[in-house]
């Protein structure tokens, strides 16, 4: 029973751990991925960038912007956390995501899972930002296409800027009553999702221990419970945290991840 006691306040413990990198990733990176700093006026980010499409030129963009400065740093932690457990930048880094997450908490509604068949639309999403890489990779090397999207976007700039402003209101009401309805569309988290099968470490459920009180299905936010890492799981760990019983641990290929210190 002590053993028990220690293990359940240890994963409370790493809970609140989790909630506090998620709270400093809100307050630091939110405002860069918003206006591109902390100031007041829109210089780079989601609503200050000089391009029809926010994230994908900076490496040409003459604006001074912070996101621009940490791009390489934020790629390289998004490949590390991918490669060590999945979409574990989703889960506690992402401030799209944990903005969107806490967002749902105000007034938590049944059925979250309620557009479950939006999931569908990420492909299409995956397909139009891996076009419009490529699109950027032939600006970046000189070759300005003559016929493409970024044309497109190029010459409606400021209807494009009134639709993210459109998308981004929708997002923030919808975040109210769907957990993370970005995270459903979200390239960068499709591409990664697929790490969550081959990550260095991974959540696996000892069956032997498990009660089956289903914790970790009533704290999963997309109610998993037999998928743990499948392409849906965005290892935001709190079922791991709220599993008392011990009976879901983070392995690695040749040890257990313990909490019990």
């Amino acid at each position: 029973m002590v053993s028990r006691l220690v293990i359940a306040d240890a994963r409370r413990r790493l809970g609140r751990l989790l909630n506090l990198v998620k709270t400093a990733s809100l307050v630091i990176l939110g405002p860069i991925f918003a206006v591109g700093h902390y100031g007041t006026s829109l210089v780079g980010g989601l609503f200050g960038c000089p391009y029809s499409v926010p994230f994908i030129l900076c490496p040409v963009c003459p604006t001074p912007c912070t996101f621009n400065l940490i791009r390489p740093g934020l790629f390289g932690i998004i490949i590390a956390t991918s490669i060590i457990m999945g979409r574990l930048f989703c889960g506690i880094v992402c401030p799209i995501g944990i903005g969107s997450g806490f967002l749902f908490r105000v007034k938590k509604f049944s059925g979250k899972d309620a557009i479950g068949g939006l999931v569908y639309l990420r492909y299409l999403s995956l397909v139009l930002f891996l076009y419009l890489m490529f699109e950027a990779a032939l600006i970046l090397l000189g070759v300005t296409p003559a016929e493409g999207i970024w044309s497109s976007l190029i010459l409606h700039r400021e209807i494009i800027f009134i639709a993210v402003i459109a998308m981004t209101t929708i997002f923030i009401i919808s975040s109210v009553f769907i957990f993370r309805p970005w995270c459903r569309l979200c390239p960068i988290g499709t591409l990664i999702s697929t790490a969550n099968r081959f990550s260095f470490l991974s959540i696996e459920r000892d069956q032997e221990k498990c009660e089956e009180c289903n914790e970790c299905v009533e704290s999963c936010p997309i109610s998993l419970k037999d998928s743990l890492n499948s392409h849906r799981c965005i290892k935001c760990l709190s079922c791991f945290t709220a599993c008392e019983k011990k009976a879901l641990q983070i392995r690695a290929r040749w040890r257990v991840v313990e909490t019990t210190h």
